[in-house]
């Protein structure tokens, strides 16, 4: 099996795009890339609007070689409604846009599929739900709440298996803070674990016990499972102090054997928090975060 990030936030915009290739078939997760439109109170910087654009060409360069596109939720940082055709002669597995949804998912969901029915050769949903490639097994989980709670909707986990390896991309779950994450989590058993980690960079969106709980539940799977590689990035690396709260994870990783990466690091290239640094980027000072409701999920 053959795991490559795609597009990151550590790769420099916001995004979990992942192409994963067995013998059997090749799945790119989550197909997207965005920017923030406003952080520290200031638009994106050249720098990031190219980076986006780089990643974007990388991403349709991946669809292309795809047999599976999947879509784990309705933020445009996972899907990109403008760009349907990249689904062309495709299995489309998508998260349901009728249930467990909120309704601006729902919403999304609905025009997305208008727009999408010409391209690829069959849709799916997702959630839930097994689908054999020969000896490579893609497993979703039920949908499970994007966070701590269902205000921002829900996701679809994907775990792809191939013999003894296990890949597992959890999408938008933020940490994992809950029960329900951490026991698909457990129970799929990854050689390589893909989580998005906890949005420190908007306490009072997402409170400092929900971050506690995250960690807990990271050091867990790190301590009492055969997890080889742990991917932590996305929302954690929109905070540019992210080292500070993941220092027990990468002590508990150094202790039980775990490489824990970003997904620039799982690449062997150097973590680029271009978001996180957009202050620097336009020659200001570090700033405090401004926590503006713009930073939140598009």
């Amino acid at each position: 099996m053959k795991i490559t990030p795609v597009a990151a936030d550590s790769l420099g915009a916001r995004s979990m795009a992942t192409l994963v290739e067995t013998e059997d078939v090749c799945v790119l997760i989550d197909p997207s890339v965005r920017l923030a439109p406003y952080r520290y109170d200031l638009t994106p910087h050249p720098t990031e609007e190219d980076r986006q654009r780089e990643l974007w060409r990388e991403i349709r360069d991946a669809a292309k070689r795809a047999d599976v596109l999947t879509v784990s939720h309705y933020h445009f940082d996972h899907h990109n409604p403008k760009a349907p055709s990249i689904f062309r002669g495709k299995l489309a597995l998508l998260k349901d846009g009728s249930f467990h949804i909120n309704r601006s998912q729902r919403e999304r969901a609905s025009v997305f599929v208008r727009a999408l029915k010409k391209y690829p050769k069959e849709i799916q949903v997702a959630d839930g739900h097994i689908f054999d490639f020969g000896k490579t097994q893609l497993t979703f989980s039920p949908a499970v709440p994007h966070g701590f709670n269902d205000e921002l909707g829900y996701v679809v986990m994907t775990r792809i298996s191939e013999g003894t390896e296990t890949f597992l991309h959890t999408s938008d779950v933020l940490g994992p803070p809950l029960k329900a994450h951490l026991s698909f989590i457990l129970d799929s058993e990854p050689s390589v674990l893909y989580v998005d980690g906890p949005m420190t960079h908007m306490p009072e969106n997402y409170p400092e016990a929900r971050t506690r709980q995250s960690i807990t539940n990271l050091l867990r799977i790190v301590r009492s499972t055969a997890v080889e590689t742990v991917i932590v990035d996305h929302h954690a690396l929109r905070d540019r102090a992210w080292q500070s709260w993941i220092e027990p994870v990468l002590r508990a990783g150094e202790d039980h054997g775990v490489q824990v990466r970003t997904a620039a690091g799982f690449l062997g290239m150097k973590t680029d928090q271009l978001e996180a640094n957009r202050d620097v980027l336009y020659g200001l000072p570090p700033r405090a975060e401004d926590h503006s409701a713009s930073a939140k999920e598009p």
